[in-house]
């Protein structure tokens, strides 16, 4: 289980992926998906049927690194 109190953005996700998903979709995406993530390395993957994150966790803050449509 992961736990954290915070969802922040990343300048990576403000620069590149943030026009294709806005961040009220990220956050939708973060809550109705919590039970589906997966870890990689330091790093937290989410996905749902047409969405994919990456995130970083540090902390109590979740860092939304990538978002994409798939």
């Amino acid at each position: 289980m992961v736990y954290f109190t915070d969802i922040q953005k990343t300048q990576h996700y403000i620069d590149y992926h943030e026009i294709q998903v806005p961040w009220e979709e990220v956050v939708k995406i973060i809550i109705f998906s919590s039970k589906i993530i997966k870890k990689k390395g330091d790093k937290l993957e989410i996905e749902n049927e047409n969405y994919y994150l990456l995130c970083h966790l540090s902390g109590n803050i979740l860092y939304v690194i990538n978002a994409k449509r798939k």
